[in-house]
């Protein structure tokens, strides 16, 4: 009989990756505290105060590494040919459990982890204004800066989380070649269809400007279409790829 689609055996199936995460987790956030405690008293010297675009590269170099980390490291038991069996057995659909993975590692990392960011960022704020000249500030969280890192992270996400089910070894190194792959192969599209729609594209070559005539062509073109060609290739179809993969596994 098929099983009906639960919240609850999700919720349960999160609870039981943080679980078995716990070491990496804690190594990770330990980590970031140390990282960003530091950063930002550095950053405070200058000009005794943290600004948006600050605060967001500082958020940005530890987010989405660590993210991207995890993200590699949730299917380990299913690359495990000492554990796989028991993992595909666990009474939880393939849907499911990628659903809770993709929730894990994306929707619920950002908020824990943007939490635990501002906590630490506000103490180094707080303990700089108490030892130095700081001003004592709020942290500028929701900025468009940060939002923009978060936006990065969720979109390119998906295809480390299809290279965490793919790969059985060396993941970061396999999925960081055919994310080159792909670059490259959408860049020349991107050229392609560039030189399509503009009938005087080929005169550019003539141009001492070479370069930024080009860009300008396919950003007035494309920087629309481009933009959500990405996030549909990096999200739902890499969502997808990650399903039937993680389906074949178990089969």
């Amino acid at each position: 009989m098929k099983q009906q689609f639960s919240i609850q055996r999700i919720r349960d199936f999160i609870y039981r990756d943080i679980i078995l995460l716990r070491g990496s987790l804690i190594t990770a956030f330990s980590v970031a505290a140390a990282f960003f405690f530091i950063a930002i008293w550095v950053n405070l010297r200058y000009d005794y105060i943290i600004t948006p675009n600050e605060f967001a590269n500082i958020f940005g170099i530890i987010f989405i590494p660590i993210g991207l980390y995890l993200t590699l490291s949730i299917f380990r038991e299913a690359n495990n040919k000492q554990l796989n069996l028991f993992y595909f057995s666990l009474p939880i659909s393939p849907k499911e459990k990628l659903l809770a993975t993709w929730f894990a590692t994306s929707i619920l990392y950002v908020v824990i982890f943007s939490i635990f960011a501002q906590i630490i960022g506000q103490i180094a704020i707080v303990t700089g204004s108490m030892m130095s000249k700081v001003e004592l500030h709020m942290l500028p969280f929701f900025s468009n800066s940060y939002w923009s890192v978060i936006k990065f992270y969720l979109v390119i996400q998906p295809l480390f989380l299809l290279g965490s089910i793919a790969f059985n070894k060396n993941r970061l190194g396999k999925t960081l070649f055919w994310i080159l792959i792909l670059v490259i192969s959408l860049a020349v599209l991107n050229g392609i269809m560039c030189f399509a729609v503009n009938d005087g594209a080929v005169d550019m070559f003539s141009s001492e400007q070479l370069t930024s005539n080009a860009f300008d062509l396919a950003l007035n073109d494309f920087s629309t279409i481009g933009t959500w060609f990405w996030v549909i290739i990096l999200g739902p179809v890499m969502l997808i790829a990650a399903y039937f993969k993680l389906t074949e596994k178990e089969v």
